[in-house]
């Protein structure tokens, strides 16, 4: 009898992963299919804003172009930070403060970070090609709206959560976890003010804390799709 429970135990559990796993799958796919051909259609973005962090405001711009290519320039009157990454080299930084400007490899935690930040449709899309992994974790209110919870699990096995808007299926919050000296940090990403571009809704303020302390605030100004972007945009010069 006690063995017939655990089977019956044990293939329940499996009933129930099995289904965590299909739901998330079903929530994935209607996030790649909230815009329709619209999203596929849209090559290039351009945009344009603002950073509050540390009491200081930085304007920047970002270029990003399928399928993994993103460049950030940020500068105010007394610095320049230029990040770059073409899909295929290292990630750069080009910092004015440091060595002249000199460019420089990415140090290996932000380098995959800015890897992951490229990705232009995010790990939703094609999840499974990516090689992620996406399992349904209940519902919460984000910001007075629900939202489906996801436990994804990435190529290289790092956790981290996401919470799909129920209504538009758009992600409106990340969560993400990362570790130093004092231990483990819980780095909270929220995506607002959703706006059209070229039919596709993105989010137009990113605030993003550590254990729930505001690191800082991105405004965009402006945003445009299918922008030209030059040859040699995304490389280290």
């Amino acid at each position: 009898m006690l063995i017939r429970k655990c089977i019956l135990g044990l293939t329940l559990l499996s009933l129930a992963v099995s289904g965590q796993a299909q739901l998330g799958a079903e929530i994935a796919q209607k996030h790649a299919e909230r815009a329709g051909d619209k999203l596929a259609a849209v090559k290039s973005l351009r945009a344009e804003g603002r950073t509050f962090i540390s009491g200081e405001m930085v304007p920047f711009t970002l270029t990003a172009e399928r399928p993994n290519r993103l460049r950030v320039d940020s500068f105010s009157p007394v610095r320049r930070v230029i990040q770059g990454y073409d899909g295929e080299s290292p990630p750069w930084i080009s910092h004015s403060e440091h060595k002249g400007g000199a460019i420089q490899a990415m140090p290996a935690p932000d380098a995959k970070d800015y890897i992951a930040n490229a990705d232009f449709d995010g790990p939703l899309v094609n999840y499974a090609a990516k090689k992620y992994s996406v399992d349904y974790a209940g519902e919460d209110t984000i910001e007075g709206r629900r939202a489906y919870k996801l436990l994804m699990m990435s190529p290289s096995d790092d956790i981290f959560f996401l919470w799909v808007d129920t209504e538009n299926h758009e992600v409106v919050k990340r969560t993400v976890y990362r570790a130093n000296q004092q231990g483990r940090v819980t780095i909270e990403t929220f995506f607002k003010d959703f706006r059209p571009v070229a039919g596709v809704l993105q989010p137009h303020r990113i605030e993003t804390t550590s254990n729930g302390r505001l690191v800082y605030v991105m405004v965009i100004d402006e945003m445009k799709a299918n922008v030209e972007v030059p040859v040699g945009t995304f490389a280290a010069p």
